[in-house]
């Protein structure tokens, strides 16, 4: 999937004709599940072929049992600078019907961890 991705950067190079990127969104299919290597990847990727401001947004979606202290301070260090958090609910009977596999108290530490990263720019999805 990232070769794909990266090879789809490559075909598309010249779309923005030379313009700044201002946004960078990683979502759909749990982005968050990405190694270091591949996010490192898919950035140089970008990185080779079009200019990103260096105010960008570059958001990736995650679920909260995704994100560890480890992996949120991996992903700060390699320009994800917002969080969209597929919380879904703060009752573990709504996360329990809605098949998630996180709970009510791993959502408020993913939240809780990603301040102390220093992400404070973040949404969370609420059903």
């Amino acid at each position: 999937m990232v070769e794909a991705i990266c090879n789809e950067i490559d075909m598309q190079k010249d779309y923005l004709q030379n313009k700044n990127i201002e946004s960078i969104y990683f979502g759909g299919g749990t982005p968050s599940l990405l190694s270091e290597k591949q996010l490192k990847a898919i950035m140089s990727a970008i990185d080779l072929h079009f200019t990103v401001s260096t105010k960008a947004e570059i958001t990736l979606e995650a679920n909260p049992d995704d994100l560890s202290q480890d992996k949120l301070k991996m992903l700060k260090h390699n320009g994800i600078n917002r969080l969209s958090i597929g919380i879904q609910s703060f009752f573990d009977s709504d996360l329990e019907w809605m098949n998630r596999s996180h709970n009510t108290m791993q959502s408020h530490q993913c939240l809780e961890w990603a301040l102390k990263e220093g992400f404070n720019n973040m949404s969370i999805d609420l059903i």
